[in-house]
This record gives structure tokens, sequence and C-alpha cells, in this order.
């Protein structure tokens, strides 16, 4: 059996492969899982670096650029992240050592060096139809970051915006989870880190309750998403055209409607009729009239046409077969390596 390296930060001892690891949240593992097993198919075993030796694998694969590149064997690289959020994923003389670079970017996609990649889901078509066990209007999923750098794409400010809006406005319709939210905001770059760790020690503000809405992390986003109507999942960066992460398919799988913000060139990928076009609404009062006045038959007819879209060819760019079968048949070919 060949050994290979999967380099992903956080992720040591195989537990990235691992469908019965309790990290195994919502399915995130499964798309690792099967990249694994089709690479076996090929006598390749993917491991996580601190398993193999280094000097016996036949190449490596990367979660986003690496500072560290391995010169010795062919390295790839998965970008899954902008370089708004991880600047490191635009370093030209780091993306020039890798052999082949599987982006979500439009622009860069040429079919040969850079090949198209969309963030991987495990595509489970929600059965449930209607408002029956989802008593609450909306919610927000989203931990309290910020962009290294100041940019006018980043959408952080735009998530405080939106929770600071229903928390004045529409209390009783709006809950918020994710991680960090018992802190002020965080702010873009330096400055706005040490803003932050000074706001969180001056001694008036021991205690104090930055975001009403906050109900700690979801456990399970499917699960927790299951007890809403409406999913306001915006993304880290707009107006990217193919940048698009796991948040739409999360309310996809767990029949809500997502309130998308982010891909300029959404409606390419995914039918405008299975989501609420944020950009199409002038205010958040707009928006939020828009979902308390919708009726169950509309909404109803949102999770039929979801459940046909993830059935169908078009939602095929975005499993997790079409994510492994990308990277293996390319490498495999690359590296003359015969099933």
């Amino acid at each position: 059996m060949k050994l290979a390296n999967l380099l992903a930060d956080g992720q040591l001892n195989n537990t990235i492969f691992d469908l019965n690891s309790p990290n195994n949240l919502d399915n995130w593992h499964y798309p690792y899982w099967l990249l694994r097993s089709l690479f076996e198919s090929y006598g390749v075993e993917l491991n996580t670096s601190d398993v193999n030796d280094t000097e016996n694998i036949i190449f490596e694969l990367h979660q986003d650029v690496r500072k560290q590149i391995n010169n010795n064997v062919p390295c790839y690289v998965m970008l899954y992240e902008t370089p708004h959020i991880r600047p490191i994923n635009k370093d030209k003389y780091l993306l020039a050592k890798y052999k082949r670079i599987f982006t979500w970017r439009y622009d860069w996609v040429d079919g040969q060096r850079y090949i198209k990649f969309n963030a991987p889901n495990r595509i489970v078509v929600n059965n449930s139809r209607g408002w029956a066990g989802r008593d609450k209007l909306c919610c927000l999923i989203a931990g309290n970051k910020s962009v290294p750098q100041i940019t006018t794409l980043e959408l952080y400010s735009e998530r405080v915006k939106t929770i600071k809006w229903f928390e004045m406005h529409a209390p009783e319709d709006f809950d918020l989870f994710g991680h960090g939210w018992n802190k002020p905001a965080a702010h873009p770059g330096l400055l706005g880190k040490l803003d932050r760790k000074l706001r969180c020690i001056l001694p008036k503000q021991s205690g104090k309750i930055y975001f009403p809405s906050y109900r700690g992390k979801a456990t399970s986003k499917l699960e927790t998403l299951q007890k809403y109507r409406f999913n306001l999942c915006y993304e880290n960066v707009k107006d990217l055209k193919g940048y698009i992460t796991e948040k739409i398919f999360d309310s996809f799988f767990s029949g809500c409607i997502p309130v998308y913000w982010g891909a300029s060139n959404i409606n390419e990928y995914v039918p405008e009729s299975c989501f609420i076009d944020r950009r199409k609404f002038t205010s958040h009062e707009d928006l939020y009239n828009f979902m308390v006045s919708m009726p169950e038959s509309e909404f109803i007819a949102y999770q039929e046409r979801i459940a046909e879209f993830l059935a169908s060819d078009q939602a095929k760019p975005f499993s997790a077969e079409t994510f492994a079968e990308n990277i293996v048949n390319t490498i495999v070919s690359d590296l003359g390596i015969s099933a």
C-alpha cells in the first residue's frame, strides 16, 4: 500500500476520516472518509501527516495553502477559504510549488493546473414539510469573527447589523448561535483585536451581555435548524463568483429556507426559487415583513423545490462523491496509478 499525507488545520490521528468520531457533527467527516476510501481502491493509504513516515509518502494533499511545502513529493492543495479570510491562499510564491490547485475561484479555473472545486457535502434530502416543530421564525449560526484586513467585501459586520436589528425590533422571532458571542463583536485588523481584548477586560464590562439573542453553540447545525423556518446565512465575503460554502446547504438539509448573501453568481449553481436573496431587500424591516407574512403553503413550496434541487444533477457538484472523484482521479492520473 502506497502512503500519502493529508494536512488540515487541527486534524491529527486520522480523526478526520472517522465517521464514529464525536467530532463528526453534521456529517462533516463523510467527504474525507469517502476520499480516503476511494484512494484505497487505488492502493493508496491517505493519512493525516502525524501518522505517516514522511520519507515514504508519494504525495501530499493540503487543506488551504501551507507555509511549509514538501519539495520532495508532488503536493496538491484544496483552497477552501478566500484570501480575505486567509491571506496566504493568494501567495503566488507558495502556490507555484503545488502541482495542481483545486479552487472555488471562478477566475482562476483553467481545467489544467487550476481545477474547479466546491466545498463538499453529504447530500441529504429533508422530507419534513410545513411549520410543524418550527416554532421560531429565524436564526443565525456563525462565529463571532472578523477579517484580518479591512475590506468592503466582508459580511461579518452585516451579520452583526442583522443581529442587532432583530434584537431591537423582533427579539421573540430570532435566536443567535455560534462561538464567541458572549464577547464584544469582532472588528477587522490588529487594532480590532486589541480593541476587543481591552473591552473584555475593562471592569465595567465584566458579566456584560453583549448579544441578548445568543443561545450558545449549536452542537448540531442540522438539528438546530430543524426548529426554525428561516436561516440567515451570510458568507464571510460577498460578491465572489463561485465562493459557496456549506451555509446554504445546511439550511437545505434541515428543511429550512435560507436567506442567502454571498456569491454574486449563486443563481448559476442554485435555483433562485430555492432561497431568499438578501440582496433584494433594502432593509431588515422589509426582509422581516417578507418572512413573517409568508403563508405555510408558500413555505412548503420552497421545501418542495429544495428537495427537487438536492435530488437533481444540479446539486452533484457540491456532493462528497464529486469532491472525492475529482481529487482522486486527478492525482492518480498525474502519478500513473491504476486501480
